[in-house]
């Protein structure tokens, strides 16, 4: 797939390209790198694959309007 299939592709799923220099895409909730033609293929039938693609949770560190907050903390519930 070419760079502007791929990012109709996810756009269509809700992505923005928030940087084109490394090809990075966001939802406020996922952020998706490295997602460039060589990393996206699609099939004789029409399927999307992706390879190689870095997938992150978008956390406001990232500050690319994340966000989900990563915690360690853990809840115990006694039934």
């Amino acid at each position: 797939m070419s760079d502007e299939e791929i990012q109709q592709f996810a756009e269509r799923m809700g992505f923005e390209l928030r940087n084109p220099r490394n090809w990075t895409y966001t939802t406020p909730e996922i952020y998706l790198s490295d997602l460039h033609d060589e990393n996206v293929i699609k099939s004789v039938n029409g399927n999307v694959f992706v390879i190689d693609c870095d997938i992150r949770i978008n956390t406001p560190e990232l500050k690319l309007g994340g966000i989900r907050h990563l915690t360690t903390d853990i809840e115990f519930v006694s039934e």
